[in-house]
């Protein structure tokens, strides 16, 4: 991911509230940039619909995820290798818990994000909230939803996508990004801008990287939006099923 390997989308993205069985429709478009870019280097489609989540790339490797929260699991879908694999909530449990035993041993930013100390700044002026802790700090703006179910939804997706990018290799520890889902679902809010700050030491050389995402909800899903459910759905009943290990294995060979 140009330059910064350390680093998963995730940590910015995504990243709950249980809210299975309620339903609501609804998308949001999620753009993220580098530093001052102009140009974003990810864009995603993350649509709700019938109690599951479906996150769709525009750009990068073809791989769609769905979230079925009812059921506990995570499905990843493999366009290139038509491949899928099954990952539940409570082995993303297992893992992230895993991750801030070791986080002590690791120093540095990836301890910081497996336990972050966050004070919060609220600026009525801009609406701007912030959250610093050492190494790590977050700004975002919210915005009022449409459908009043959207904010918990939304965070409860977003907690446990964080968590799902947490396995990614070289990713960070999810609790940052599920703190600021938190503050954020707490105000009624889902994001509209936010801005993440990182700091680490390499080789003696202090290390800053700023990543911004900006995200578009949608309240009404579109055609296209239903040919891409209509498309997951055909590679959900056709494609092979590999477990985790190899389909992830298979997905950095093929990168």
């Amino acid at each position: 991911m140009r330059g910064i390997p350390w680093l998963s989308l995730g940590v910015l993205l995504l990243a709950g509230a249980r809210v299975s069985g309620q339903s609501v429709e609804f998308r949001v478009d999620t753009d993220v940039f580098l530093g001052e870019e102009k140009e974003p280097f990810a864009e995603n489609v993350t649509i709700f619909k019938a109690g599951l989540v479906y996150d769709f790339p525009l750009s990068g490797p073809r791989e769609i995820t769905v979230f079925d929260p009812s059921r506990g699991r995570f499905v990843l879908l493999d366009g290139e290798r038509q491949v899928k694999t099954t990952l539940t909530t409570q082995e993303l449990l297992e893992f992230v818990a895993a991750m801030k035993v070791h986080a002590e041993e690791r120093g540095g930013l990836f301890a910081a994000a497996a336990d972050p100390q966050f004070e919060q700044q609220f600026d009525n002026t801009t609406g701007w909230v912030a959250l610093q802790a050492p190494k790590i700090r977050y700004r975002a703006r919210g915005q009022q939803p449409e459908l009043e179910l959207a904010p918990a939804r939304y965070r409860e997706f977003a907690d446990w996508y964080a968590r799902l990018n947490a396995t990614r290799p070289g990713s960070l520890p999810p609790f940052a990004r599920i703190e600021l889902n938190r503050v954020m679902a707490e105000r009624g809010w889902i994001p509209g801008e936010v801005e993440l700050t990182l700091e680490s030491q390499e080789q003696q050389r202090n290390r800053r990287v700023v990543l911004r995402s900006r995200h578009f909800p949608f309240w009404r899903l579109s055609a296209t939006d239903h040919k891409r459910l209509e498309e997951a759905g055909t590679q959900l009943a056709q494609f092979r099923a590999v477990s985790f290990t190899e389909y992830r294995q298979g997905w950095q060979q093929a990168r």
